[in-house]
């Protein structure tokens, strides 16, 4: 004959040490990680939108990236187009010297020279990561820069580039492969007192590039004279219009640019902050829980003991 022997107060005592053991498990993985949610099995809506949202919240992180570079390339244009205002500004001045009797013209002329070189050096060094809008090489013409404005999401998921556009035809100054696409190389009507209208440009961007018509290059001599010195003052006055609307524009636009840095980063924290709302664990509350587990843990393991060794007290009784 067989006689089996069940504890069943310490089955239900190993029964509630596993649970305990399983529920503290989750506890630490929680504290270790710092997440309440890390998969789908542990709240599936939850995992689904924070999931998105830190997907989301990557391409901002990328956009922000392609902004910054943007930034870089505007603020670029836009300090060599204020230094353009500013030596167009002296060009002016000089030709208005030259106009005073008595002045050496010649020496007023290498003035102007020098400034005019100093507007080539501009142009030519106002290049960040090789984009310049102040200047086309020969074969190349103004044309649309398109920006990364900012990033958006649907409800799907499903990502879309926004982008902000600059026409760098408002902004070229020397062009080296058709004069009449730079502000500072094509030809302009200077317009006298006395009626008189003469075509001059500043700068010739190279022996092959045409300048259309009799036009001839602004720079001063003892022989010139004032009503020449009026038609090329009247003319840098139109370059130097368009030269401030052109910094004006880069101005709104580097402006524009900023402002969506400055979203995207308030939009990457205010996703960041949503995701942790949905996912993280409480530390104080888990490490409360943690601590409660643990005494539960000890407490059951004592009680297991317990149970074996009055089993074994009785079984000795059979013996």
């Amino acid at each position: 004959m067989s006689v089996y022997a069940s504890n069943a107060t310490a089955l239900s005592a190993i029964s509630a040490l596993n649970s305990t053991a399983k529920a503290k498990s989750q506890t630490d993985m929680r504290i270790s990680s710092g997440l309440a949610v890390q998969r789908a099995s542990d709240n599936a809506a939850y995992w689904s939108i924070a999931t998105t949202m830190k997907s989301s919240n990557l391409s901002l992180s990328s956009a922000e990236d392609a902004q910054g570079l943007s930034a870089a390339i505007a603020d670029t244009a836009s300090i060599g187009m204020n230094a353009t205002v500013k030596i167009l500004s002296d060009i002016q001045s000089k030709l208005v010297l030259a106009k005073s009797a008595g002045v050496d013209k010649s020496l007023v002329n290498k003035e102007i020279s020098q400034l005019k070189e100093q507007l080539q050096t501009v142009a030519q060094s106002s290049n960040f990561g090789g984009q310049n809008w102040l200047q086309t090489e020969a074969g190349q013409a103004p044309k649309i820069q398109s920006m990364v404005g900012s990033v958006t999401s649907d409800a799907k998921g499903d990502v879309a580039i926004n982008v902000i556009d600059f026409d760098t035809a408002k902004s070229n100054l020397v062009a080296k492969g058709d004069a009449s696409d730079g502000l500072l190389t094509r030809s302009y009507s200077g317009i006298t007192k006395s009626g008189a209208a003469y075509d001059f440009h500043l700068l010739n961007a190279g022996s092959q590039v045409p300048v259309s018509g009799a036009s001839s290059e602004i720079g001063v001599s003892n022989s010139t004279t004032g009503d020449e010195i009026d038609g090329m003052i009247s003319a840098v006055n139109s370059m130097l219009r368009g030269a401030t609307d052109a910094a004006a524009d880069i101005g709104a636009t580097s402006q524009r640019i900023g402002s969506n840095v400055t979203f995207l980063q308030d939009l990457q924290d205010a996703y960041s902050r949503g995701v942790s709302r949905m996912v993280d664990a409480n530390m104080e509350e888990e490490a409360v829980r943690q601590a409660s587990l643990s005494v539960q843990q000890q407490l059951q393991t004592v009680g297991l003991n317990i149970a074996n060794a009055t089993m074994a007290n009785s079984l000795k009784l059979f013996r």
